[in-house]
């Protein structure tokens, strides 16, 4: 962003460099070149382009003549007064740079550029070094030096500047000014118009085959064919990676790098779709579908959901889905499977957008959409009917409408931004805490790095947290103790990971070593870029406050994704806390690829690698480079796309749906434990507390209706039903208790058959026969239900 290239309004490639010809007061004069350097004269024919004519005397423009060292370059049509037409002195060719003037101009527009690049063998970089400003007394055009790249605007003269092939060799100054090229071995293509479509159909047609993989895969999973597993892994990496590839060749346009990456979002959210496509499987799905079917019910806002109170204040998911079931007459899953659809690929395109404005560069947008597709919960979770999926658009509407704000774009983009504000706040909570914390951090760089300080970039955080606190405050109190416990769960990871303290009792056992061999590397690749970006920053002092806004933002997700590793349950943790803090650290690993940051800097005239100071302007790569780059870049996201999946969610076990598993969300809703949810429906009221497993509550207050009862493992657990269970069931106030036999067949997938389970991360045995069964031996306790597989007991009051 910011000083990175820019690439040509038409989509033209990061290969071109823009430069502003200098008015004819401001031309540089052609001062006699040290011993040794060599001056590249490139000559415009006629029209605001420019062609690169090599030095020598077989390739001189016809009717033009060489001129010797110092002397000035002449407008169209004046002769030159040098004597020896054509003759150079030793050592030396010069050639000079000439923007063709409208006819009524007769001025003389020239720069000089001297070529003073050292090179190795095999290396197609070249540095030049631009003319120093005119001794001439005269005053520079206010906003213009010697770095500055200019976009071509309409009206705006502006030379392209193309070299096909490397200049001479050439001792650099330690003072010099440089602009670093890279040369390609032929002409690079160029990208089609801005609005061209260029390959787009047909990668994402090569994208949506891996898709058709992925369906096979979940269908085979349902048969547990062996081959299930191997078709998964083929289809997600042919879903995924030709899009990478494409973005990264630099040669899609604005159009072309949009449509590929809503395509990609698209072909992942059928993934997500197609893993259950008849109804929700997912226990924070059936939460919000309790919710949004109250809605269409009653046609009110904030009714009681005994599944997830906190929701009923925070309804914009829920009315938004109630109004598409409302209106179209599709059931309410079908309606949250829309909306849920739209507001992840909203969330993808302002994304996109976002990262377009500040880095004015649709390979930087598409590559920083693509890295945040390996998010660990961006296939599933954060695509879900959750609250969650509606309020990620807001938060990035405000985030890109501050942006304009903050360029320029007046007081519409900052009532955009407020607007987005209420919208994140009535949506999701912990998203409004995010959008606090985000505005927050840009309102700080930019008050840290401008001068004079803008202390109106403090408006919108401190609008977002008024408005936050007001919400929380008189409306959604009870978000307070509902987020305490996740709080203080985080609190106990991170004191475990950077105090060292011990294991707690009950925790869930370490990740496998595969699954952290792999999240290890792409984690690493990650840290590389990461360290890269953030050394060429600080050693070029870099002003750009979105950029540093965005180094802190990784920095952030660094910190937070320790978690990962502190357990099965950790990759949760890490995978919500990264929905938010992976976007900057998605800008930073696409500033790394796309502008080529060196990983291995070279060494500077003292000999100094690591404190070498990067040369100033734009690093361009192509040829062999861009190619090896290409390659390498598709590997790692295509890594992290892996680590993700097997780290995010669902769960290793889980990636494929199949038969029932035992604690284990999704795989284990099946049509006994629907059924007896609807049994509950339809013969119990709604203030009745029902018991159970974690999969037993969760169907009960969904489908059910009725309201949870969680930390019911004592009494599973128990051999027999004594006055210590009596007790615990009477302070619980638990009216039925939800048995599923199965639960005695194998060990929960997650080691904990129950939410707070007494006994989770110690389980090497599933729950016995007997302990499930004696539930029929208690004289307080009556069958009331019975499927052959779930029993539902009630509890006579004593």
């Amino acid at each position: 962003m910011g000083d990175q290239p820019t690439p040509a309004e038409d989509g033209a490639p990061e290969e071109a460099v823009t430069a502003e010809p200098a008015p004819p007061e401001k031309t540089a004069a052609a001062d006699k070149p040290p011993p040794g350097e060599q001056t590249v004269v490139i000559k415009p024919p006629g029209e605001q382009t420019v062609v690169i004519k090599p030095p020598g005397k077989d390739n001189e423009p016809p009717g033009e003549e060489s001129k010797p060292p110092g002397e000035e370059s002449k407008p169209p049509g004046e002769q030159s007064t040098t004597p020896g037409k054509g003759s150079k002195p030793p050592g030396e060719e010069t050639v000079v740079i000439k923007v063709a003037e409208p006819a009524a101009k007769q001025s003389d527009d020239t720069v000089i550029l001297k070529a003073a690049a050292v090179r190795k063998p095999g290396d197609d970089t070249v540095i030049i070094r631009l003319p120093d400003a005119p001794k001439t007394g005269v005053k520079a055009k206010a906003g213009v030096s010697a770095l500055t790249t200019v976009r071509k605007q309409a009206g705006e003269e502006t030379v392209v500047i193309t070299l096909p092939q490397p200049p001479a060799t050439a001792r650099r100054k330690p003072d010099d000014e440089t602009v670093v090229l890279r040369l390609p071995a032929e002409p690079a293509p160029r990208p089609r118009d801005v609005y061209a479509l260029g390959w787009a159909p047909w990668v994402l047609a090569i994208s949506s085959f891996g898709v058709v993989l992925v369906a096979l895969a979940y269908a085979g999973g349902r048969h547990e064919t062996g081959w299930a597993m191997a078709a998964y892994w083929t289809g997600q990496v042919i879903v995924f990676s030709p899009v990478v590839f494409r973005l990264l060749s630099r040669l899609a346009g604005v159009a072309e790098s949009f449509v590929l990456v809503m395509g990609l979002a698209a072909n992942q959210y059928m993934l997500k779709w197609m893993y259950s496509p008849d109804q929700f499987r997912f226990p924070d799905e059936l939460q919000h579908w309790l919710a949004t079917t109250l809605i269409t019910e009653s046609g009110d806002l904030f009714r009681q959901n005994n599944a997830l109170p906190p929701a009923v204040h925070f309804p914009g998911l829920a009315e938004m889905g109630a109004g598409v079931s409302l209106l179209t007459g599709l059931p309410v899953t079908a309606a949250g499977v829309i909306v849920a659809g739209f507001a992840h690929l909203i969330f993808v395109g302002l994304l996109f957008a976002a990262v377009l404005r500040a880095s004015n560069s649709p390979a930087m947008a598409g590559v920083a959409c693509v890295t945040y597709a390996t998010a660990m919960h961006y296939l599933f979770f954060n695509s879900m009917f959750l609250y969650a999926t509606a309020a990620l658009p807001y938060f990035m509407l405000t985030v890109w409408a501050h942006r304009r704000w903050r360029t320029g774009g007046g007081p519409t983009f900052l009532a955009m931004a407020a607007v987005g504000i209420a919208m994140t706040t009535v949506s999701h909570h912990v998203t409004a805490f995010a959008l606090v914390a985000t505005l927050l951090l840009l309102a700080v760089t930019e008050l840290a790095l401008d001068r004079p300080r803008p202390w109106a970039t403090l408006i919108p955080a401190a609008v977002a947290l008024a408005v936050v606190c007001a919400w929380i405050g008189l409306v959604a109190r009870d978000v307070i103790g509902y987020l305490e416990g996740p709080v203080q769960r985080l609190a106990a990871s991170l004191s475990q990971m950077f105090g060292g303290a011990a294991a707690p009792a009950g925790a869930s056992e370490p990740v496998p070593l595969t699954q952290l061999a792999v999240q290890g590397l792409g984690l690493l690749g990650l840290l590389v870029l990461f360290l890269a970006v953030a050394r060429d920053m600080i050693l070029r002092k870099d002003r750009d406050t979105w950029r540093w806004a965005a180094l802190v933002g990784g920095a952030v997700f660094f910190a937070g994704n320790g978690a990962r590793f502190l357990g099965s349950g950790g990759p949760e943790i890490a995978g919500r806390l990264s929905t938010f803090t992976y976007v900057p650290m998605s800008i930073i690993a696409a500033i790394a690829i796309v502008h080529a940051v060196r990983i291995i800097p070279d060494k500077d005239e003292h000999g100094r690698r690591w404190l070498s100071v990067p040369p100033p302007g734009v690093a361009i790569t192509t040829g062999r480079r861009l190619t090896n780059q290409v390659y390498v870049g598709t590997t790692l996201i295509t890594l992290l796309m892996v680590g993700a999946r097997t780290g995010g969610w669902p769960p290793v076990s889980a990636l494929l749906p199949g038969p029932y598993m035992p604690a284990a969300y999704e795989r284990s809703v099946d049509a006994y434990g629907v059924d007896s949810a609807h049994w509950q429906s339809e013969n119990l009221p709604p203030h009745t507390r029902v018991g159970g497993d974690i999969t037993a509550v969760a169907l009960s207050s969904t489908y059910g209706r009725t309201d949870p009862v969680r930390e019911v493992g004592p009494l599973y657990w128990a051999d027999w039903w004594s006055d210590t269970e009596e007790e615990t069931a009477r302070q619980l106030a638990i009216d039925y208790l939800v048995v599923d036999r199965r639960l005695s067949e194998s060990v929960p997938v997650d080691n904990a058959y129950f939410q707070d389970d007494p006994m989770a991360g110690r389980i090497i045995r599933p729950l016995s026969e007997a302990q499930l069964g004696k539930f029929d031996l208690i004289p307080e306790m009556s069958r009331v239900y019975d499927n052959g597989v779930v029993r539902i007991y009630r509890r006579e009051a004593t």
